[in-house]
């Protein structure tokens, strides 16, 4: 769910500043070019994104604009929980985490791309970080 909420925070942002036109395609080209100018901040946005709608949605249609690093729910993976985790595995304050092996090989884990969202859009909207 934090992933839809997190992916989505990028359309808020650029509606609560958009002054153009009423029509859908207008709106949707805002969203997709202020989604391009905040993926250049911060790039993970757009693999928090991809993660998101493959969540979402199972499959992910290819797009022209860009090759994804996730396309499908199938990619996703979540470490052992607390009950399915092997003997002597796992304690009551590990969480379970969700995560991708990406093209290039790397464990991807969405907590920490998470965590790193929320420190974009803390500056973004001018809030302090946590001591």
């Amino acid at each position: 769910m934090s992933l839809i909420v997190t992916s989505h925070m990028v359309d808020y942002w650029v509606m609560g500043n958009y002054t153009g036109g009423q029509s859908r395609k207008a709106m949707g080209d805002a969203v997709s070019q202020g989604r391009e100018a905040l993926s250049a901040l911060h790039p993970d946005l757009q693999l928090l994104t991809d993660a998101a709608d493959a969540a979402k949605h199972g499959r992910l249609a290819s797009i022209q604009a860009r090759a994804r690093q996730i396309d499908g729910a199938d990619q996703l993976k979540a470490t052992p929980g607390l009950f399915n985790a092997p003997f002597g595995q796992g304690v009551f304050a590990e969480a379970v985490d969700i995560y991708f092996e990406s093209p290039d090989g790397r464990h991807v884990s969405m907590r920490g791309l998470l965590t790193q969202a929320l420190a974009f859009w803390r500056g973004q909207l001018g809030i302090q970080s946590e001591p």
